[in-house]
């Protein structure tokens, strides 16, 4: 048996620790820092494993770890929402749990802790979920559809999603439920639709099973056939024309749904309980070593995490702080590049200025192209174009020496470092709100945001825009303006058109998805171009006898 320390973990995580025979210390807070190592001299506790998991309300920081000998983990639980500042943040400790599988070889790029897959569980009726006992059968459940979650300006994907369940089906909408009122309600419920953020394997996937509803739940990666088995325990749907035939076949069909949620159920007691996440945890933290980072590694990366939730507009954060923090850390391009993101941010011209200078004559960093692009497209927002262009041609005599690319003016270079921040990998940050006004870019995504600022008028932006965001879960609603846009320059164009169909159904537009489908077969049939609308539109279900109808 063993010690552990456990850090905002959820209640049954930590029972199941405890029922297990581990002696346990289980710390609940919202302070926004913890200093790890007086905590525990505070209570004389010496742990051999400490636990954090990641708190969804205020951000908990662990400080001191570096003074503590033992295996330290945090749990990722919104990898990908939170994917910007886990990765630094993960690197304090020896091993990071990421809730989202697909995120694993993403982490492993940006983080020096061991990686490990350990997914959210379900529970048991009855006191472990915050419910009576026992399943309700389906026949006397008060509720045939419910969806818990908010509803805001923000995920208009959301809005359509509930718009569209409304329209057909007596949808049970609620929202600020705690988490046992929530637990009680999908006990009285038979189906439960699911939506998800960024792609996501979600709670209300886990909620809804382990109430035995009929969970129908959107595709997002091979993970989730790891999770549940399609058409057995859980219904699967890719679009809205999938999503409406597997509600309106449970709706006709009761007897199917029942079955589905009482499998559902059936796993997650067998796979999905907090005692299978505990054994999967143990058995990961047996593999590690404790990393060997002193005091000062790990405050230098503190403080890079403050600067980055800083640049996303945390509240009550002290720049002064960070600033200071940051200069005490080793010199280089990373301290470099974190302090001249903040000088621009802050307005602080002098001291962004002191930072580029020592790299005028100097080739470091000269092929990295987050600090060459932060250089470069700081010093155009204070007003030094040349040092702008010095910064760019430092970049591509490095990487592309025999391509010569001269930026014409703001919007081109943007451009430049949005397509090189691209072929980089640094495409998208999920979960951040970027603001083009006044934040500063920190992938290729923001880079042609405020170029589009600059100049809205220009196609090439949006076409950018659209590739950029081209498959990405949970983005659909943002392809739904550029292709909107492209597509009224562009009407000639069928494969848009189309393409601008399906992202329709893909954001639960029902109508509006068919009736631009039919446009594009129409302009296809134009154009010589019927059998290749077909080869397009076929792998989607029952797409063609729809638009045909």
């Amino acid at each position: 048996m063993q010690k552990i320390f456990l850090v905002n973990c959820r209640k049954p995580m930590v029972d199941v620790f405890k029922a297990s025979g581990h002696e346990v210390y289980s710390l609940s807070t919202s302070e926004r820092e913890v200093d790890v190592h007086c905590e525990l001299a505070k209570i004389g506790f010496v742990p051999d494993i400490i636990l954090q998991q990641e708190s969804l309300g205020s951000r908990v920081f662990l400080r001191g770890l570096s003074s503590v000998d033992c295996i330290k983990l945090f749990w990722s639980v919104d990898t990908h929402m939170n994917m910007y500042w886990h990765g630094l943040y993960g690197s304090m400790f020896d091993g990071v749990l990421t809730t989202q599988k697909k995120y694993v070889p993403l982490l492993e790029k940006v983080c020096t802790a061991k990686i490990c897959w350990v997914p959210w569980m379900g529970g048991r009726l009855g006191p472990e979920t915050g419910t009576q006992e026992g399943v309700i059968p389906y026949s006397k459940r008060e509720h045939d559809m419910t969806f818990v979650g908010r509803v805001s300006p923000q995920r208009p994907s959301r809005q359509w999603f509930v718009d569209f369940l409304k329209s057909g089906y007596d949808l049970n909408m609620v929202d600020g439920l705690s988490v046992s009122q929530m637990m009680t309600l999908y006990k009285q419920t038979r189906i439960v639709p699911n939506e998800a953020l960024f792609g996501e394997v979600n709670f209300r996937l886990f909620e809804g099973a382990s109430c035995a509803c009929a969970v129908v739940t959107p595709y997002v990666g091979e993970e989730l056939g790891e999770l549940f088995e399609d058409g057995k325990e859980i219904a699967v749907y890719k679009d809205v024309l999938e999503l409406k035939d597997i509600l309106d076949r449970f709706i006709r069909d009761s007897k199917l749904a029942a079955s589905m949620g009482l499998a559902a159920y059936e796993r997650v007691l067998r796979d999905h309980m907090p005692a299978n996440r505990m054994a999967t945890i143990l058995d990961f933290a047996k593999g590690l070593s404790a990393q060997t980072i002193d005091c000062a590694e790990n405050d230098f990366l503190y403080y890079q995490v403050q600067a980055a939730l800083g640049e996303t507009g945390q509240a009550s954060l002290l720049w002064e702080d960070i600033i200071g923090g940051l200069r005490r850390g080793p010199d280089g391009i990373i301290k470099d590049t974190a302090l001249l993101r903040i000088f621009v941010k802050g307005h602080m011209d002098k001291e962004f200025m002191d930072v580029v200078r020592s790299y005028l004559n100097s080739g470091d960093g000269a092929d990295d192209v987050r600090f060459n692009m932060s250089a470069s497209i700081g010093s155009s927002r204070v007003g030094n174009w040349d040092l702008a262009k010095h910064f760019w041609y430092r970049y591509q005599n490095s990487v592309r020496p025999n391509e010569f690319e001269n930026p014409a003016d703001e919007v081109n270079l943007l451009m430049l470092w949005g397509r090189e921040l691209s072929r980089a990998g640094i495409n998208i940050m999920p979960g951040v709100a970027f603001n083009e006004d006044n934040d500063f870019p920190a992938c290729a995504a923001h880079c042609y945001f405020v170029a589009l600022r600059l100049d809205s008028k220009n196609i090439e932006i949006y076409k950018r825009l659209d590739s950029l965001f081209a498959g990405v879960m949970g983005a659909e609603y943002m392809r739904l303006g550029f292709l909107s846009h492209l597509t009224l320059h562009h009407p000639e164009d069928w494969r848009m058109s189309a393409d601008l169909g399906l992202v329709n159904l893909k954001i639960f537009r029902y109508d509006e998805g068919v009736a631009e489908l039919k446009v594009s077969k129409e302009v296809a049939i134009k154009g010589g171009c019927e059998r290749f609308w077909i080869k397009k539109i076929g792998g989607f279900g029952r797409l063609l006898e729809i638009v045909n109808y």
